[in-house]
């Protein structure tokens, strides 16, 4: 999928939560924080989207997602451009 910096990431489902519910979750936090990060930032950007709280990394830094709800963890890798 794509992030709101535009880099693309693999969404990683934890124990617990299915991959669409995964990919669902990191999907609303980027468009919730479209045009708050930039690819070349260097700060993460967080918020709270249905109960979950994410934390997107400094895109500048290659930073993923990761969101997390009671024991609940989603996370999203940087896919490197090859």
């Amino acid at each position: 999928m794509t992030a709101a910096s535009g880099l693309t990431l693999q969404v990683l489902n934890g124990p617990g939560v299915s991959c669409a519910e995964a990919t669902g979750i990191v999907d609303a936090f980027h468009k919730r924080i479209a045009g708050r990060q930039s690819a070349g930032s260097d700060e993460p950007v967080s918020e709270t989207v249905a109960g979950w709280l994410c934390v997107s990394g400094a895109p500048a830094a290659q930073g993923g997602t990761s969101c997390g709800k009671g024991e609940q963890n989603v996370f999203a890798a940087v896919v490197p451009v090859e």
